[in-house]
Order: C-alpha cells, then structure tokens, then sequence
C-alpha cells in the first residue's frame, strides 16, 4: 500500500467552510462611504482539495485535529480543518451559520443571536438551502452583531460577511501531500444575499 495515503474506518463527507468578515464598531461603520467590501476572489488552500473524485490533505493534517465519532471533516478556512458532529445536535459556525443534518442530506440553517437579546425569538433561526455533494454557496451578510467588550459588558457591533461553503463529497480514503498549496478561485453554484435581512 502506498505510504501517502490514508484509509478512512468508514466513508467520510469532506465540507469546505471559508469565512471573510469584518467588524466594525458603531461609529466607525456609520461613517463609511461605502458598505459593500471587496472580497478576495483567489486562495491557496493549504489544508485540503478534491479533484476527479479523489481528496489530497496536507500531510500532517489529520495529525493536528482532534478525532471524533463522526464521518463528517470540516476543512475550515484556508489551513485548519475539525471533525464535526451532526447526529446529536447543530454545529456552530461564526457568526451567524448552523450545519445541521435532516432527512438524510446536511443543512445550512441561518441563526441570529442579536435580536434574541431584546425579546424577538420569531427571527431565532431556518434552514437555508441542504449543502448537497458537489455543490457550493457563498452567503453574504450585513448584520448586528452584539459583541462583547472585554468580558466587562457587551455593545452593538457591525459585521460583514462573506461565507463559502461547500459539500466536497463522501470519500474512503486521502492521499497525504507534503507542502500542499492549491490555487481556488471562489465560484460559487449559488449565491445568496442577507445584507438587509439581518440589518
């Protein structure tokens, strides 16, 4: 067997998640000119890829995350990456994004933590859209965020945000690659614009 790949106990479903935010305080966000940031377009990943059904991780990846019961690995942003559990209960995603699974396939579900603060627990949290194999989707949000003040209290902040995400697909084994650097450049099959929504 060849040293460089690893064999997976079970299948595994590989997400990609790949967040872009700023946040701005109150003052600061108010007198901007402009509200709608550029965001990068091109990346490196350096913790993982998939191409023609097969998924290169960097080598010492799987070393460096802390394993769990599951089947489902998280490649968070462009270098880090998490096992996540989706049988008991939701994942957290900052800020404002659960995973969840549901009727077989895996959520995407919207939550908000800053109106819940001032009694509305109508706008709590839904599901989006299922993040199906193969597919993507790139959320943009616009949104308060209550944020707190170096453990002394909590004030009303502004973040902006864009959240890539993707399904990769189930796969039974990696092939370990020493310094992987994989250009991406983000094209997304769907986007979705909550700017105002959450503001």
């Amino acid at each position: 067997m060849d040293s460089n790949i690893h064999k997976f106990t079970k299948p595994i479903t590989v997400l990609r998640y790949v967040p872009q935010e700023i946040l701005w305080h109150k003052a600061e966000y108010r007198a901007l000119e402009s509200r709608l940031p550029a965001w990068e377009k091109m990346v490196k990943f350096q913790n993982g890829y998939s191409r023609k059904d097969s998924l290169r991780l960097s080598h010492d990846l799987l070393q460096r995350v802390k394993e769990l019961p599951t089947d489902v690995l998280l490649l968070r942003g462009l270098r880090s990456a998490s096992w996540i559990e989706l049988f008991q209960r939701a994942h957290n995603l900052p800020f404002f994004l659960n995973l969840h699974r549901k009727a077989g396939d895996i959520w995407i579900e919207l939550k908000d933590d800053y109106y819940p603060h001032f009694g509305s627990k109508a706008r709590d949290s839904f599901d989006i859209l299922p993040l199906l194999p193969g597919k993507s989707v790139a959320i943009h949000i616009n949104a308060r965020y209550w944020h707190s003040l170096m453990g002394t209290g909590t004030d009303t902040h502004y973040v902006e945000n864009y959240l890539y995400l993707e399904n990769l697909g189930q796969f039974t084994q990696a092939e370990l690659v020493e310094g992987l650097e994989e250009p991406f450049v983000f094209n997304p099959d769907k986007e979705i614009d909550f700017r105002q929504m959450l503001y």
